[in-house]
């Protein structure tokens, strides 16, 4: 793995504004083998149908948009969704909107999307994913939210929970992968 991204995923050297100020975050990651080719996972992780299937039930999203959830999600179209705890506690509203960018030559998928309401509202969010061939086959997923609530505490009360969230997405993943193929696969 590029030293570069392994500093991405390993640090969060700043609060996004290039002021080099640090500030205090909580994060959650993965660092997992998915049995899938890599270019099936990038195209996996652009569909909002793997996004609800691997936080389900924990998470449930649902489109605001009333055409519902896009086939894909798309640089630059910002997606509103909403979602509930259980799919009973209402947890806010957010939206999906991506940048794709590499880091020496690894993409890199980031969610620049922010809360307008509830528990979102409170929280400033990086979410960023890549995919690179794993040592031995399969693919290697690094997957990092690094979040900050208001007030502090509230974000240091919900980690347990969050960690539970990421423990299942990888479980999800990790079962849903082999289904994962790109058209010439």
């Amino acid at each position: 793995m590029p030293d570069s991204l392994t500093h991405w995923y390993v640090t969060f050297a700043g609060d996004g504004t290039g002021s080099g100020r640090r500030v205090r975050c909580m994060h959650v990651g993965l660092r997992i083998v998915l049995d899938a080719p890599v270019d099936a996972v990038r195209d996996a992780l652009l569909s909002p149908s793997v996004m609800v299937a691997v936080t389900k039930p924990f998470l449930v999203y649902r489109s605001r948009d009333p055409h519902g959830f896009p086939t894909r999600w798309e640089p630059g179209h910002p997606h509103p969704i909403t979602a509930d705890a259980f799919g009973l506690l209402p947890s806010g509203d957010t939206h999906v909107d991506l940048d794709l960018y590499e880091i020496d030559g690894v993409p890199v998928q980031r969610d620049n999307g922010g809360g307008t309401s509830g528990l979102f509202g409170r929280m400033t969010m990086r979410h960023r994913m890549a995919v690179l061939p794993a040592p031995g086959g399969g693919t290697l997923l690094l997957d990092r939210l690094t979040y900050r609530m208001r007030p502090a505490a509230l974000g240091v009360a919900l980690w347990p929970g969050m960690w539970v969230i990421w423990q299942w997405r990888a479980l999800r993943m990790r079962a849903l992968a082999p289904t994962w193929r790109t058209d010439g696969s």
